[in-house]
């Protein structure tokens, strides 16, 4: 597992005290608020709630003079094993007691998790004070319940379901809400929760739960943008609470101490939290990079757990790198859509493979007159693989300098072009590049899916376009496969 984490830690006597939500709308202290109801209950499960959990509770059960709820979106993003099933538990519950013969629900990233939470919950209720209620429980799958003496339910339901066609519920969780796209996740908040909730003004709550997504996490993205705004601009988001615990950007995701302050569970010396730091840190072993920093830091990454580590990637740049036309295979490729394309020089100095990015830009309307310009340059090969929007390309120019002009790559040597790439770049770190943004970009989004025994960049499963190391992949072949120059090259493009 490729990590950066230190072979040991060394973890202070003392534990610093928690430094606080990163951002958080501030508590009004003039409006009243059910917070204390709902940390009464959470002690009746034996989980008195730790200092960041009251907080959430007292701002986002904020009412007004009539009782009415202030906040009807609740947003919370805190790293994992922050005890978000304690936090959110007692909210259904609270709302249960209180509102006869309703039904809350609860949803996670599948209908397993979700079912998983339901079960975590009902542990909780079985041991605890709340059984004097004698609630029942059902456990038909596709119909669990808790269900209170008052006629009231908190249920669970898949995101892929239905479940809320002709219901009214007051209260709706959707938990770990990065892994929803932007299309599923709004088609469940605008397309299925909102208008279940419409008659049910200063009553209804919608609360958004999980931990930092990736640059798939659209939906996820676009509520911490909202909330970040609603604490910078107080106003610009009225109904909205947002509360925010992450790792500072200057702070070492490996020091201990940077940890402790922001984790809103470490243990303290008072008493409060429930994760113990040594414990905590010992996971940075057991993980990678991308994921400590997104799932225990709670920092956004490109992807969930990236190609290359960005550290093991810069160590392999140098921006000085370059060679004759007559030394290099130049190859391009087109990402989806049209997005943009790029054009790479790829070569080997004593058996190590360099690339270099020759050209990069949005669109592809500038590609086929730059490739002609430099084929006339008589590159050590020129091609592309044969597949998606670069055969588009690849036909141009085979129209305009001949058919023999244009190198192409099946399905069988495209594969092994990227089995050849991954091996440079990932497991030998062998693979000199330019340092480009355009690079680092691509690898940042990269994404590889092993079709039989050979590995491949996936163009579609990659969470941004990856039109650089495709390109790059594709000239290292062509280099290696490459016919003997028949001219001596005298002049850079």
């Amino acid at each position: 597992m490729l990590t950066d984490a230190p072979a040991s830690f060394t973890i202070p006597d003392e534990i610093p005290e928690w430094s606080g939500f990163t951002y958080a709308t501030p508590r009004t202290p003039s409006r009243a608020t059910i917070g204390g109801r709902i940390a009464n209950i959470a002690g009746m499960l034996g989980k008195p709630g730790m200092p960041w959990q009251r907080e959430v509770w007292d701002v986002a059960g904020e009412v007004d003079s009539f009782g009415c709820l202030i906040h009807e979106i609740v947003v919370v993003t805190v790293p994992r094993q922050s005890g978000k099933t304690t936090m959110y538990g007692p909210v259904q519950i609270e709302r249960s007691i209180t509102t006869p013969g309703c039904k809350t629900f609860y949803t996670a990233q599948t209908g397993k998790d979700a079912r998983s939470r339901f079960n975590d919950l009902k542990q909780l209720i079985e041991g605890s004070e709340l059984m004097a209620l004698e609630p029942v429980f059902r456990l038909s799958a596709g119909d669990e319940a808790i269900i209170w003496p008052n006629g009231s339910r908190n249920k669970i339901f898949a995101p892929v379901e239905a479940a809320l066609h002709g219901e009214t519920p007051p209260l709706v969780g959707m938990d770990e809400i990065w892994e929803l796209d932007e299309l599923l996740g709004d088609a469940l908040l605008e397309g299925a929760i909102i208008p279940a909730q419409v008659t049910l003004a200063g009553r209804r709550q919608v609360w958004l739960i999980s931990t930092a997504g990736t640059a798939a996490s659209a939906f996820l993205r676009k509520w911490v943008e909202r909330g970040r705004e609603s604490v910078r601009k107080p106003g610009s988001h009225p109904k909205l609470a947002y509360f925010e615990a992450s790792l500072p950007e200057d702070a070492d995701p490996y020091d201990p101490v940077a940890i402790a302050r922001f984790h809103p569970a470490v243990k303290r010396m008072d008493g409060t939290g429930t994760q113990d730091l040594a414990s905590l840190m010992e996971l940075a072993h057991q993980v990678s990079r991308a994921t400590w920093l997104r799932a225990f830091c709670n920092i956004w990454t490109e992807t969930s757990d990236p190609f290359i580590p960005p550290a093991d990637w810069d160590a392999m740049a140098d921006d000085t790198i370059g060679a004759s036309w007559g030394d290099v295979a130049i190859s391009w490729e087109v990402a989806h859509d049209n997005e943009m394309g790029a054009i790479l020089a790829t070569w080997r100095v004593d058996g190590k493979p360099h690339t270099r990015v020759v050209h990069a830009a949005p669109g592809t309307q500038w590609m086929e007159d730059l490739l002609a310009e430099i084929h006339a340059r008589k590159p050590a090969a020129f091609g592309a693989d044969d597949g998606g929007p670069t055969r588009r390309i690849n036909d141009r120019l085979r129209l305009r300098l001949g058919d023999d002009a244009v190198e192409v790559l099946g399905m069988k040597d495209f594969g092994v072009a990227c089995d050849t790439w991954v091996t440079a770049a990932r497991d030998e770190h062998d693979l000199v590049h330019d340092g480009s943004k355009t690079l680092s970009f691509g690898i940042a989004h990269l994404v590889l899916k092993r079709v039989g025994e050979i590995t491949r960049i996936s163009r579609s499963a990659s969470t941004g376009p990856v039109a650089a190391p495709v390109a790059s992949a594709v000239g290292l072949f062509l280099y290696d496969h490459r016919s003997a120059p028949s001219w001596v090259p005298v002049t850079k493009y």
